[in-house]
């Protein structure tokens, strides 16, 4: 069975390279290595299935190779299958398989072919990742490879303005949802003290004994995966984004946001269910979050204009119910309502032109007036009042920006006001003397020294602030978020025991992604283009090798498993103790803000409708 929970890993990856090596324009070797790649994992699916059928239905457990081991810590590859997992991979493959099929022809002749078909085949490897995780830190890789996909194929048409806007929307909730992921992956190895595996996971009953009587502990770790498994999986109040979503091509809709990515929040509760199931008010917590997100999604739903923002919130009210079916512990009539749902969203979304084409002829030829709306009476003015809350989708959009986004935003423009210049000057010293003190602990007081990792988070936050809301320059936002994580580095350094390898460790990403960006956006304005964030510049047209490169120094920067940055970033998580917990919401806020910086200045510069005129200019929306 280790051969193929191998082959299903290693399959998509394959395709990928495979992939890469032709021209857009030769379309049937791009399809063919897709296709053959999803081939061999259904092979490799259904041979899983027969064996486990065979085997007694028992969960496998492979444990791979440990990439880095510390004493506090370990980061290995661990793999494991059950019945819940081996249900999602077996849809799933089922379903890419479809979508593949289906694309050759929806997306011939596109520009993007390639790039559309490379991009699926990333999103089918993360998911692959995610459904066979043997524990927490492998769980977040194909975690964070599903959400970079997302934000790349929401933005497949990135010469239009609205897919690029919208995917910058959503990848600014995905990093809520990730950061609340590390934050429990944090919190689980304070707790027990080590990574655990999702075979050995037996509750919160063995935990570390200087911790044991903390109740704090038995709320505030499920409520790490539940929040990550709300943004996933749109639940309310972050519903708003999954109509957004639908402005990349009807293909990725389908398999991302109305059968497969959408629902792995679901999965996210079951694979984590010993830790919460036992806590009654955690699992009414968790069904009153579906049970208001199916109220809401119906009401706003049955009053939409357009077919995929009607079947986006039918798909959020569904999941709505598999919140609750998880929470009373019916996790087989999840898994079953997940492929129900997933079939018929994915039939609904392929189609959606096909239906809408026909409605708008039969318009033509069999018009009704609708009937005229009754308004006296108050139950008619409640309906109006439900309907109007509807068409405004509960002002979702606006209480998040208004509660989330806009605070940041006044915070950065507060700190804005010293300038650039200043800022550097004044953060300098501190730096510097940091830098010098945590080599030489011995002599800093320990009155002072208990202090100084929050006031460097502190100093690190002010930086990442100000590049949020810096709009002159590409290169100085990007100096700002690399001088940020010198500070974050800096944070961790002080607290005792800590191994400064570690650190090295955690810059190594860093100071690579650092060099090539710096080194991109200053060639890109020795050409003489702009290279300010005040606007989208779409510089892909002319530079797509560039954007290419710059994606990756943007995913190094921001600590995503493409460096050694990634495991750096969860070893240096794992030193803040749990009495630290002013550091840790510093922590929290800075990571946040990377990424949404990082995408950002990746957005502005290389997507939306490119500035000269001797380039097509598309519609704002498709």
């Amino acid at each position: 069975m280790e051969i193929l929970i191998y082959t299903l890993l290693t399959a998509p990856v394959v395709a990928l390279l495979i992939g890469f090596c032709f021209s857009n324009h030769r379309e049937n070797p791009i399809y063919g290595s897709a296709i053959l790649g999803v081939a061999v994992n259904m092979l490799a699916a259904i041979a899983l299935l027969v064996m486990w059928l065979r085997g007694g239905m028992a969960s496998v457990l492979v444990k791979g190779p440990v990439l880095y081991h510390a004493k506090e810590s370990e980061f290995a590859l661990t793999f494991f299958l059950d019945g819940y997992g081996l249900a999602y991979i077996l849809l799933s493959t089922f379903l890419t398989g479809i979508i593949v099929v289906f694309s050759r022809t929806y997306i011939h002749r596109e520009k993007g072919f390639k790039r559309f078909f490379n991009i699926l085949k990333f999103f089918y490897c993360g998911l692959m990742v995610v459904l066979l995780a043997g524990n927490l830190e492998v769980l977040f890789v194909g975690w964070e490879i599903i959400g970079v996909t997302s934000f790349f194929l929401i933005s497949f048409y990135r010469e239009r303005y609205l897919p690029v806007k919208n995917a910058v929307k959503v990848v600014s909730l995905y990093r809520v949802a990730d950061v609340s992921m590390l934050l429990g992956i944090w919190v689980c190895h304070h707790y027990f003290g080590r990574s655990i595996n999702f075979a050995e996971m037996n509750g919160l009953n063995d935990a570390q004994p200087h911790i044991m009587a903390h109740g704090f502990y038995e709320f505030f770790i499920p409520a790490t995966f539940l929040l990550a498994a709300m943004v996933k999986s749109a639940q309310v109040p972050f519903s708003y984004w999954l109509p957004r979503a639908m402005e990349g091509p009807t293909t990725s809709s389908a398999i991302f946001y109305g059968s497969l990515s959408v629902h792995i929040g679901v999965f996210l509760l079951i694979r984590t269910s010993p830790l919460w199931e036992d806590n009654v008010v955690f699992c009414v917590l968790i069904g009153l979050v579906g049970l208001s997100t199916c109220i809401v999604a119906t009401l706003i739903g049955r009053v939409q204009s357009t077919i995929k923002t009607q079947i986006a919130y039918s798909s959020v009210a569904q999941i709505g119910l598999m919140f609750i079916e998880v929470a009373m512990g019916l996790y087989w009539v999840a898994i079953a309502h997940f492929i129900c749902n997933a079939l018929l969203r994915s039939h609904q979304l392929l189609v959606s032109p096909s239906v809408l084409n026909y409605q708008i002829h039969n318009q033509f030829f069999h018009f009704s007036k609708p009937a005229a709306q009754e308004t006296e009476g108050l139950i008619n003015k409640l309906k109006l009042s439900i309907y109007t809350l509807g068409i405004k989708e509960f002002n979702l959009d606006r209480f998040m920006f208004r509660f989330l986004w806009r605070p940041l935003k006044k915070a950065g423009a507060f700190f804005g006001k010293l300038g650039t210049q200043n800022t550097y000057i004044l953060a300098l010293p501190p730096f510097l003397m940091g830098a010098w003190a945590a080599y030489h602990k011995e002599v800093v007081p320990e009155s002072l020294l208990r202090y100084l990792p929050e006031a460097f988070a502190f100093f690190g936050l002010i930086f990442i602030l100000q590049a949020f809301v810096e709009r002159r320059s590409a290169l100085n936002a990007w100096a700002l978020i690399v001088v940020n994580q010198l500070y974050q580095a800096l944070a961790f350094s002080f607290n005792e025991e800590f191994d400064m390898s570690q650190v090295y460790l955690y810059l190594s990403g860093i100071v690579v992604s650092a060099v090539i960006g710096i080194w991109i956006i200053n060639r890109m304005r020795n050409n003489g283009e702009d290279v300010s964030l005040a606007k989208f510049h779409g510089h892909s047209f002319e530079y797509p090798r560039l954007a290419f490169l710059f994606v990756f120094a943007c995913l190094g920067l921001a600590g995503f498993p493409v460096t050694p940055t990634f495991i750096g970033e969860d070893l240096m998580l794992g030193h803040i103790h749990e009495n630290q917990f002013p550091l840790l919401i510093l922590i929290v806020l800075n990571l946040i803000m990377d990424g949404l910086v990082i995408f950002r200045i990746y957005s502005r510069l290389f997507l939306g409708p490119h500035e000269k005129g001797y380039h097509e200019t598309a519609y704002r929306s498709s």
